[in-house]
């Protein structure tokens, strides 16, 4: 809706949805757990299943961009719903059911274009449910933690904040080569290469 229509919807937006934030960050792949663990080749390897170009898997630092990421996405989407798995898109999850200790579905209401709600409380059986909130999922997880009867630990999740600061590189230069050198940079064509 936000592209598209440019209506902002407080409970399904650009950082929820099919591949929440990380569709729309610009596709790379990066990881510091290790390229060649067994898990992450896992993960590059579907990628390249569902439609990413196989050379990620050789690449020090691959990159797919938004473009076949949204591409990748619906492909594995298509995937999963021929093997019988329900999305539920313009929704907003308000209690995962629990009985005995065990998952028996979710209730949720479905939204209109501006994020109102489009009608009352409807129920999804399941014996499974992946719980993919995105950020911004305060409320659901109040509630799990209100429903467990204590048999769910929840715990909170460090996480870490990224930016991007640029100075001019006659700054770098004086900063890493020290004034004595930074001068004879002069751009990349001098006697010293930039820092």
């Amino acid at each position: 809706a936000l592209i598209h229509r440019r209506v902002l919807q407080r409970d399904s937006n650009i950082c929820y949805g099919e591949g929440g934030a990380g569709t729309w960050s610009d596709g790379k792949l990066t990881t510091r757990i290790g390229r060649n663990s067994g898990p992450v080749r896992y993960v590059l390897e579907q990628l390249v299943r569902f439609g990413a170009p196989a050379d990620i898997l050789k690449l020090g630092k691959p990159h797919l961009g938004t473009d076949r990421l949204v591409v990748i996405l619906k492909a594995m989407r298509g995937y999963l719903t021929e093997k019988g798995v329900d999305f539920l898109f313009g929704c907003r999850v308000d209690h995962v059911d629990v009985k005995g200790g065990k998952v028996t579905g979710v209730r949720y209401r479905r939204l209109n274009i501006d994020g109102s709600l489009a009608g009352g409380e409807e129920s999804l059986a399941a014996k499974r449910v992946v719980l993919a909130s995105g950020h911004t999922a305060r409320d659901i997880y109040e509630s799990l933690a209100l429903l467990s009867e204590g048999r769910i630990a929840l715990a909170p999740k460090g996480f870490a904040v990224g930016f991007r600061v640029e100075h001019p590189q006659s700054l770098i230069n004086e900063l890493r080569l020290g004034s004595d050198f930074a001068s004879q940079a002069e751009g990349g064509r001098g006697k010293v290469p930039v820092a």
